[in-house]
């Protein structure tokens, strides 16, 4: 029987299982999820219509997986992510889950990555940063011949564009949602197993 333990967040505590973190077991065809003062809900893999799943780099931790889930046996997605980077039964169950929602609901409503908000987060701070340095550091120079927007603009050219390039290719690319063509690609975003 695989089971790991889930890291507490809000989508458990809307589903009604409490503020701690939750044992996510796969019995059977059955998602049992447990939280820790003995709430319970069982999900049919067959109730679940779409799952998403990725990972965030975590500098002390390595990869750290999560998947979301979508079913009507919950109020909202339902968020199931790894404390370890090396949870091979959340892999399994991922993989299960997987298998029924192609065999259900076809290769569509399987995604890889983690979601937009993760995805835009780094690049849409880095953006704003660097506006706002560049606009800050063109302020004082309103004696100055020089356009305070043309310097802005050449320095974002400069500076600011190579450094987007990085974070979009370190944060934005593996984090961003995308379908899968085949239930093979899943493996890029579950924890290696042996």
């Amino acid at each position: 029987m695989a089971v790991f333990r889930a890291v507490r967040n809000k989508s458990l505590a809307a589903a009604g299982l409490g503020n701690t973190g939750v044992d996510a077991t796969l019995a059977g065809d059955t998602l049992l999820l447990r939280g820790g003062a003995g709430e319970r809900l069982d999900i049919p893999l067959a109730a679940i219509t779409q799952l998403r799943a990725g990972y965030e780099e975590n500098r002390y931790s390595g990869k750290l997986y999560r998947m979301t889930l979508w079913t009507s046996a919950a109020p909202g997605p339902l968020t199931l992510a790894t404390v370890n980077a090396d949870e091979a039964d959340y892999a399994s169950i991922a993989r299960a889950i997987a298998a029924t929602i192609e065999r259900t609901h076809g290769p569509g409503a399987i995604q890889g990555g983690l979601g937009w908000g993760d995805a835009l987060r780094y690049p849409l701070w880095l953006s704003i940063g660097m506006i706002l340095a560049t606009l800050a550091a063109n302020a004082d120079q309103s004696g100055s011949h020089r356009d305070p927007l043309l310097t802005t603009a050449l320095m974002m050219a400069v500076i600011w564009l190579p450094i987007l390039g990085v974070i979009l290719w370190f944060f934005f690319r593996p984090y961003r949602p995308r379908r899968l063509s085949s239930l093979s690609e899943l493996d890029r975003f579950l924890p290696k197993h042996d």
